[in-house]
């Protein structure tokens, strides 16, 4: 899935997901419009259904990816890696500033996207959410 997404620069896949992050985030999915995310990412909205299928396909990506990204940036500065409460709390801080400098809207997206009303994103998050959950008490 998305191989032709993964197949373009990082530079652009950021640029993509930025304008995907800042969009839903300030906006409910319904009314999110494809065209300003398209645009906020200087390409064409056909461009965009090129990489994302649909726009339910998009969200659901950004969702996913928000919480792998999440990961990635916690396990790089490490803040598992410590028995002492407070150095973990300040490898997690920088974790995550780390993470709202190369994506500033990601964490507005993920806070929009768990309270999300419609349907076909609630059901799709919150059962991804809960098996995320699951996984980390583990």
């Amino acid at each position: 899935m998305n191989d032709k997404f993964y197949a373009l620069p990082e530079e652009k896949q950021s640029q993509i997901l930025n304008a995907g992050y800042k969009v839903f985030a300030t906006n409910q999915y319904k009314k999110a419009p494809t065209s300003e995310i398209a645009a906020e990412a200087g390409i064409s909205k056909s461009l965009l259904f090129h990489y994302f299928h649909n726009k339910l396909e998009l969200y659901l990506f950004l969702w996913n990816h928000a919480a792998d990204l999440t990961k990635k940036y916690m396990c790089k500065y490490q803040v598992y890696e410590t028995d002492d409460f407070f150095e973990m709390l300040k490898r997690s801080l920088l974790s995550k500033c780390s993470l709202m400098r190369d994506y500033p809207h990601l964490y507005a997206f993920s806070l929009r996207a768990y309270y999300e009303t419609a349907p076909e994103i609630q059901n799709s998050i919150q059962e991804n959410f809960n098996d995320v959950s699951k996984a980390s008490e583990m």
